[in-house]
């Protein structure tokens, strides 16, 4: 009857050059693997609200520079516009509407 040895030692290869065994690198591996599609879903996830934030924030930078720059111009004229953070994204998200409306409550307040 032939008997069989069986040993419940984990595999440990120890490599000459950096000396980790395999069962860290793989620990390492799986690490990266569930780190990757982690980032993944979490980049879907957000890829929506983040597009919009870029898209908000590019058009109050833009809206921002026209408020500058029709302030400037405007204070030949006497007409001055108050440049600030609420007023370039108000004229960000409205546009030419929101600036005209900004020179409107100038003139009303």
């Amino acid at each position: 009857m032939l008997k069989l040895r069986i040993s419940h030692r984990p595999l440990t290869v120890a490599l000459p050059v950096i000396g980790i065994d395999l069962a860290s690198i793989a620990a390492y591996l799986a690490a990266l693997l569930v780190l990757l599609f982690l980032g993944l879903f979490l980049f879907r996830l957000f890829e929506v609200p983040l597009r919009i934030l870029s898209k908000l924030i590019f058009n109050s930078l833009i809206g921002g520079i026209a408020l500058f720059l029709l302030s400037f111009i405007l204070g030949f004229f006497n007409i001055n516009l108050a440049v600030n953070v609420f007023n370039a994204i108000f004229v960000g998200l409205l546009g030419i509407p929101g600036l005209i409306t900004i020179i409107i409550l100038n003139f009303i307040l």
